[in-house]
């Protein structure tokens, strides 16, 4: 290479293509969800106070990363379900996070080779790590949006040229509601984004539960221990009793066995959580 010569990846931003936006200023003074979870799944992208997060998570609910491992665990089975077991070839992820190895673009094409997955997220730095590392504009690709906020995300034109809302969508809500305020109506989001969705679409939702404290009082007190936890840090996780989450799925058939603990029953050679805290996330697939 000359003197002169740009490299490929200084070259995509010159010319007559668009320029590359600056980063995201990052607050180091606060924990995100995306770091935090980045940190519990091994990544890389987290820093001291997302590390103080996880550490104040554990204190008040040890095993807490079990969680986060279930969840995980829970999203990779069901999108391999939904594209093995009926052709699903489109997805959208709301709440995504910062990109980890076995995301479900990368699950969906081990069935369906040409999977095409949107990723949204209302974290600036999530949605600029994505567009760097992952969307190539044909089959993955991510914008700015929240589940608090459908109509927007819905009338997004990327959105709109990305995805067929005629046909079956896989909507992922693995974790996203539980950080929409009850003000912010959780449930009238989730039947804005179901009404826009074709027949054959399918939901997998999962959501932090707050046991019966009549019949599993120890584990009703983790969960309003984690809850202050992280309204104090985040300033949003709500632990939801099982009705509360029962209702996001109206509207929907929701599949046998119904709303269950996570990660699902035993697979060969998949992930289980250890029982200490199966009782304070739950989760669910339905379809319309």
């Amino acid at each position: 290479m000359s003197r002169f010569t740009s490299p490929d990846f200084l070259k995509a931003t010159g010319g007559n293509r668009a320029r590359a936006e600056p980063p995201p200023l990052v607050d180091l003074s606060r924990p995100t969800l995306a770091r935090l979870t980045s940190f519990q799944l091994g990544g890389k992208d987290h820093f001291d106070v997302d590390r103080d997060l996880a550490l104040r998570a554990d204190r008040a609910a040890h095993g807490f990363k079990d969680l986060v491992e279930g969840e995980r665990a829970f999203l990779q089975r069901a999108v391999r379900h939904l594209a093995r077991e009926h052709g699903i070839d489109q997805f959208l992820q709301l709440g995504a996070g910062l990109p980890t190895p076995g995301d479900p673009h990368q699950i969906a094409r081990e069935h369906v080779p040409g999977a095409r997955v949107l990723y949204a997220s209302d974290d600036p730095a999530v949605v600029a790590h994505n567009r760097a590392m992952l969307t190539d504009g044909r089959t993955t690709t991510v914008v700015h949006g929240s589940p608090a906020r459908p109509d927007g995300l819905l009338g997004d034109p990327e959105l709109r040229r990305f995805l067929d809302l005629e046909r079956p969508v896989g909507l992922l809500l693995v974790g996203a509601l539980a950080h929409v305020h009850d003000s912010e109506e959780p449930a009238r989001c989730t039947a804005a984004l179901r009404e826009a969705l074709a027949p054959g679409s399918h939901l997998v939702l999962s959501h932090f539960c707050r046991p019966d404290p009549g019949s599993h009082p120890r584990d009703a007190l983790r969960a309003q221990q984690l809850e202050r936890t992280f309204l104090d840090q985040l300033g949003t996780g709500r632990w939801r009793t099982r009705s509360e989450i029962e209702g996001f799925f109206d509207g929907w058939r929701l599949s046998e066995p119904g709303l269950i603990d996570v990660p699902p029953p035993p697979v060969h050679g998949s992930y289980q959580m250890p029982a200490r805290n199966r009782r304070l996330l739950v989760g669910g697939v339905a379809s319309l």
